[in-house]
């Protein structure tokens, strides 16, 4: 018997977020000033705004012979609304238990059995070993192992722990899900025990959807079978081009491949969107992944224009505004007139920062009133300044690359600070400019060197989207044919 955890925390703590407050949201947008919005931003906040859901067509799958070996020949769908990868490590015979379950009867031809006991809050493999009543020296003895049981230090509360366990409740084996694809199992061999990884092939199949919106996009997307997480990569991946909160109309319609993924013909969770296409208002935009050497995945047109801006509007995560650019402020501390050649966008204490675009980092450091600052620059036009933060990614210094929304500090309120903000300056050839009403440059097109790659990678998808899309669309006809001919039969 196998049971499905419950919903990722991350997911659940997003889509509150989506669905929280938003009517007064709704309320005020005509009605106050805003800075002006970035699109990204706009996706993730314009899906709350949703009424009731419209009954659009169950996703739909197919053979894909032509596509890379990756890819499955055979397509199936999960439920409708299954978002959260179910976690099964377990023999097919093995019955779920929990830790004070009492002792399941031995069997005559093993005289061993097994359990299963889920991580909690809290949890640590020595907390688990004592709320079971297992011997401590055992414990001893498998962490001896070291980094072979490594993951077993790392547990996280929803995943499982199963143990095969004697009539005297000495540990005889003990398997542990390390990820969707690996489990680690460590077994008693004499007095000690011994380690080993057991790898299960990942089938991935990849899947079709297609809704038309009633009231937004997320209840659409919903209602034919997309996780959460998989709207709101949707929405992103067209943030540029689409204002998800203003532009989205009634009527519109989306199309989607997508991959499934399944560890022995099972569901185990929704994968990556490889093409999609977004019709808005009569305007079709297209995108499509494609993945470079380096391993780095981008969306872009098919014709290979990049559906990213080059710079990020917000690199940090805020609360609200708190300073605009103002080249004739009133400093707060300084109670002077100073220029504030930035925007500050107040956040709690260690919200993360992102690097605004690919770029080189000249300064990490100290630096008067701005406290602990990062100056990335990103080519020989654009630089961005990063002030007040609280620390700095440990993983990088000056001098070291980085890209867009790679992680670089978090935010703090250090050097001339009334509170924890980030300050953020935009600078063309050195010269300050508003952040918030700059023009921002678009990202890159497909390189020359890589367009041949591109092509070979992509066609096949935005060819696959076509077939898959024609196909419904005459699976639909022919019911819609079926429906008319019964209708009009004598009764």
């Amino acid at each position: 018997m196998r049971n499905r955890p419950a919903p990722k925390r991350h997911t659940l703590l997003r889509m509150s977020l989506l669905a929280a407050g938003l009517a007064s949201l709704g309320v005020v947008i005509g009605k106050v000033a805003e800075p002006p919005r970035d699109p990204a931003l706009d996706a993730r906040l314009g899906e709350r705004m949703m009424s009731e859901v419209f009954p659009v067509r169950e996703p739909h799958e197919t053979v894909l012979s032509a596509l890379p070996a990756d890819a499955a020949s055979s397509m199936a769908a999960p439920s409708a609304l299954e978002e959260s990868a179910p976690r099964d490590y377990l023999l097919d015979a093995v019955e779920k238990a929990p830790a004070t379950a009492e002792a399941d009867e031995v069997t005559p031809s093993t005289d061993w059995r097994v359990m299963e006991v889920a991580v909690e809050k809290g949890d640590n493999l020595s907390a688990i070993f004592s709320r079971m009543g297992l011997s401590s020296r055992q414990l001893a003895a498998i962490m001896e192992l070291g980094k072979d049981v490594h993951p077993l230090t790392r547990i996280r509360p929803g995943d499982t722990l199963q143990f095969r366990l004697s009539p005297d409740n000495d540990v005889l084996g003990l398997s542990y899900g390390v990820d969707k694809a690996t489990t680690l199992n460590v077994e008693k061999a004499g007095d000690s025990f011994q380690a080993s990884q057991e790898v299960h092939p990942l089938e991935t199949r990849l899947s079709y959807a297609e809704g038309i919106i009633e009231s937004s996009l997320y209840k659409s997307a919903r209602q034919v079978g997309l996780p959460a997480d998989m709207v709101l990569e949707l929405a992103e991946i067209f943030g540029w081009k689409i204002n998800f909160l203003t532009d989205v109309q009634q009527g519109d319609e989306f199309k989607l491949l997508y991959e499934n993924i399944y560890k022995d013909g099972e569901w185990v969770s929704t994968g990556k969107i490889l093409a999609a296409e977004f019709n808005n208002n009569g305007q079709t935009h297209r995108a499509v992944r494609y993945t470079a050497p380096d391993g780095q995945s981008t969306f872009y047109t098919p014709e290979g224009k990049s559906l990213k801006r080059g710079f990020l509007r917000y690199p940090v995560d805020f609360k609200r505004i708190s300073s605009n650019f103002n080249p004739r402020r009133l400093h707060p501390i300084h109670r002077e007139v100073r220029p504030h050649n930035g925007v500050d966008f107040a956040a709690p204490t260690g919200t993360p920062i992102k690097a605004a675009a690919d770029g080189k980092i000249t300064f990490a450091g100290w630096k008067r009133g701005y406290g602990k600052v990062i100056i990335i620059q990103h080519d020989g036009t654009y630089s961005t300044l990063y002030g007040h933060l609280s620390r700095f990614n440990d993983k990088l210094s000056q001098g070291s690359t980085v890209r867009q929304e790679q992680l670089i500090g978090y935010v703090g309120a250090t050097g001339d600070a009334t509170g924890p903000h980030l300050h953020y300056e935009f600078r063309i050839n050195g010269v300050h400019k508003d952040p918030l009403k700059v023009a921002l440059p678009e990202a890159a097109p497909i390189t020359p060197k890589l367009r041949q790659d591109f092509l070979a990678q992509t066609g096949q998808l935005m060819m696959q989207l076509g077939l898959m899309a024609k196909q419904r669309a005459a699976e639909v006809a022919s019911a819609s044919e079926v429906g008319t001919a019964t209708d009009s039969a004598p009764h």
